[in-house]
């Protein structure tokens, strides 16, 4: 038994075209298309969530008594529905498309991976098990109302997720963008926030970036855009855009002891910027 490079499942030589389910206990289904939906070909566990795959764990008793678990890995597309709901749409042949959709719940960790949680239950114990799904990638905020995290840095397999920003004035010291988004779980609609932890910091050509660290010591940046305005308690405030120059709804607002011991860099930015400033009429932007 195997899939081949269209997810059909290949059985005794033989090719069974099917569909892909996913069951009550989070099982990824694979049925015949002429079959009732109580028979079932293939029954399969969640393993791993890459760029373009979904990888299962399939564990098969064999005449000896022996049990085998073999890996198998769908090739599809990770995205998230209007619900903002996790979903993997499978390819198939003749560019048909079977979607599974994870109705469970997931949250942002400490190292910004997406943690995809179910509960699932034990048939001879009947007793409930927490499982999970880490999946890795990384954030970006590319559009207004919209929070981007590309699974395994692919941009093809990107989740945009609706939501705002939770304050639309963000303190450049607390190193935190917090958005909110509002996500179907179960049947049930939950406010929930993601927290992207990092720095807030100026390129030498004053461009702003937000710098986050994941979960392999690695470093990515948000760039942004933006409107600069300098306020009368001498601070720096930047009214956020996309790279393309679209307001975000949101400000970072830069005091003196967010640069530290660097605050030569703060008096040379600041001078900068009011001489821009003086030159483009109360605002510079880049």
């Amino acid at each position: 038994m195997r899939i081949n490079r269209l997810n059909q499942l290949i059985e005794n030589g033989k090719t069974l075209k099917g569909r892909w389910t996913l069951g009550k206990n989070h099982e990824v289904l694979y049925r015949g298309e002429d079959e009732t939906e109580e028979e079932v070909r293939l029954k399969a566990t969640l393993i791993a969530a890459e760029a373009g795959l979904l990888v299962l764990g399939l564990t098969q008793k064999k005449t000896d008594r022996r049990i085998e678990t073999h890996l198998l890995k769908l090739s599809g597309i990770w995205q998230a529905d209007s619900k903002n709901r996790l979903t993997f749409e499978i390819e198939k042949e003749s560019g048909r498309r079977d979607i599974l959709t994870f109705t469970g719940s997931w949250e942002v960790s400490k190292t910004h991976e997406i943690i995809y949680t179910w509960e699932t239950t034990r048939l001879k114990t009947k007793t409930k098990i927490l499982r999970e799904l880490a999946i890795k990638g990384h954030w970006d905020l590319a559009e207004k109302n919209r929070l981007t995290y590309y699974v395994g840095g692919d941009s093809q397999n990107a989740l945009h997720f609706r939501g705002t920003f939770q304050s639309r004035s963000l303190l450049a010291k607390d190193g935190e963008i917090r958005y909110q988004v509002g996500v179907e779980i179960r049947g049930k609609r939950k406010l929930q926030t993601v927290v992207l932890s990092g720095v807030w910091k100026f390129s030498h050509r004053l461009s702003l970036f937000f710098e986050i660290e994941y979960s392999d010591a690695s470093r990515r940046k948000i760039n942004f855009g933006g409107t600069v305005l300098l306020t009368r308690n001498s601070e720096i405030e930047i009214l956020l855009m996309s790279k393309d120059g679209e307001p975000l709804g949101a400000e970072v607002i830069f005091t003196r002891d967010f640069f530290g011991k660097d605050g030569r860099f703060f008096v040379r930015l600041k001078k900068t910027l009011e001489e821009s400033a003086a030159e483009a009429g109360v605002a510079l932007t880049w």
